[in-house]
């Protein structure tokens, strides 16, 4: 979710290509003959599951914690083997795509919610996961409906990943402001911004030079006109309707906070993760972050330092009222594995409740399971946050545009307006270039992507 790149080049793909020949699949080993008196019990065919992973830099800690479960599955099932293979955030989509065109390399995948899943479901890559794994299971995993297509559930979730804005209740007693009572509308939100830069406080740190805060404003800001997500798909299919300001108008309050000094004068020149590091070392007064994040400035600044809120609202529509939890990345089957039954119940133990409860210990990111035990979150702050993911609607919106739209449409767009080098004007223009480019490219997925759209 928060670290995802779209703009896949040939060299990219190649390279991509090339790395699939040490991780091909196995085949069916056969039956196994030992003991094979007739009569006598057949033992398990010995079965190697191939898993592409990737969580670490939603969850710090995720890939030890996949280590320690597939040493304990492998342990109660010594037929099974679980090779795991780390995906690099960078090249995650594009290794996946050579894997499906060559219909070789992982029994279990893993890529970002919604529609980077469904553009695999429609290019033929991804089995259902409904077929494999019970409802009387599904039932208990969290945002299932963000990977659901024609009644089929197509991808499981592991965690969930909110994005709360996050504020230094010590930075804002220094300019005056409740640190009890945060902003809850735009103008209070906006009036809190210049007492702070009024006090000689960098109001918000973020860093923009991958493009992630730009597609993070897109989903705090840009959702808080709409009624539904077939509003925001509609738009993508005509084009030119995204100029209209129910879809692109936040832009201007963007460039208002840009242009009003309100975010760190660096804000361009750093990545998402170098301008989170401004935050815990108190050179900000608020950041927009992770589940994950959040967890260790706790740890770091101590919880009576931090206070989290929604991001404050403007907008009229239905939908500014949700929170922005996701499923983030979402594990699924691939079409050509021979072993979607076994595959299938590796990704069930994931979520056996042992598991779910050492996912919490190690990364202090919320598993995506109504069987957690929310009595086991001791922060207050972290409790409040695991509220707001449960309860009530969450919609992240960058989810539900096309992947080539997010990359060259809304990361584009935001680092135009956080880098300073154009306006709002210019941020619609390359939406709508972006929409029509996707529409000449991959006439396929826009046939499929019509068909998602609710009637």
């Amino acid at each position: 979710m928060f670290n995802r790149f779209w703009r896949i080049g040939t060299a990219a793909l190649l390279s991509a290509a090339l790395l699939l020949a040490g991780c091909t699949s196995s085949k069916p080993s056969g039956s196994n003959a030992q003991g094979g008196g007739e009569g006598a019990a057949k033992p398990a065919e010995n079965v190697k599951l191939t898993l592409w992973y990737w969580a670490e830099s939603d969850a710090p800690g995720a890939n030890d914690w996949m280590k320690e479960t597939i040493q304990k599955y492998q342990q109660a099932h010594p037929n099974v083997q679980v090779d795991l293979v780390i995906q690099s955030t960078d090249t995650l989509a594009a290794t996946f795509q050579a894997a499906a065109a060559a219909k070789s390399g992982p029994d279990i995948a893993m890529q970002w919610a919604t529609m980077p899943v469904l553009s695999q479901v429609w290019a033929g890559a991804v089995a259902p996961l409904s077929d494999y794994v019970p409802q009387d299971e599904l039932k208990h995993w969290l945002n299932l409906n963000e990977n659901e297509y024609q009644g089929k559930q197509w991808a499981g979730s592991l965690y969930l990943i909110g994005v709360p804005l996050v504020y230094n209740k010590d930075l804002f007693k220094k300019a005056g402001l409740d640190p009890e009572k945060p902003p809850q509308t735009w103008e209070d939100f906006e009036k809190a911004l210049a007492a702070l830069k009024a006090k000689g406080i960098t109001p918000i740190g973020m860093g923009n030079k991958d493009g992630y805060t730009g597609a993070w404003m897109f989903s705090n800001l840009g959702i808080q006109e709409l009624d539904s997500t077939d509003e925001l798909k509609q738009a993508v299919l005509s084009g030119q309707d995204l100029g209209n300001p129910k879809f692109t108008g936040w832009y201007q309050r963007l460039n208002d906070l840009v242009k009003k000094g309100y975010f760190n004068n660096d804000v361009a020149s750093l990545d998402l993760t170098q301008g989170w590091k401004l935050f815990p070392s108190g050179k900000v007064a608020m950041s927009w972050t992770t589940d994950g994040n959040l967890s260790q400035w706790i740890k770091d600044m101590g919880e009576d330092k931090i206070g989290i809120m929604k991001t404050p609202v403007f907008g009229k529509g239905k939908l500014s009222q949700v929170f922005n939890a996701t499923q983030s990345i979402s594990l699924f089957l691939t079409s050509w594995s021979p072993h979607k039954e076994e595959a299938a119940k590796f990704i069930q133990y994931l979520h056996d409740g042992e598991r779910l409860q050492a996912w919490y210990n190690r990364t202090g990111v919320f598993p995506a399971d109504d069987r957690f035990d929310p009595n086991n979150i001791k922060s207050p702050v972290l409790r409040r946050l695991w509220d707001l993911e449960t309860h009530g609607s969450q919609v992240w919106l960058e989810n539900y545009i096309p992947p080539d739209i997010d990359g060259n449409g809304d990361l584009a767009a935001g680092q135009v307006i956080l880098s300073k080098n154009g306006g709002p004007a210019d941020a619609v223009g390359i939406w709508k270039r972006a929409a029509e480019a996707w529409k000449l490219q991959h006439p396929d997925e826009v046939d499929n992507y019509k068909n998602w759209v609710t009637k």
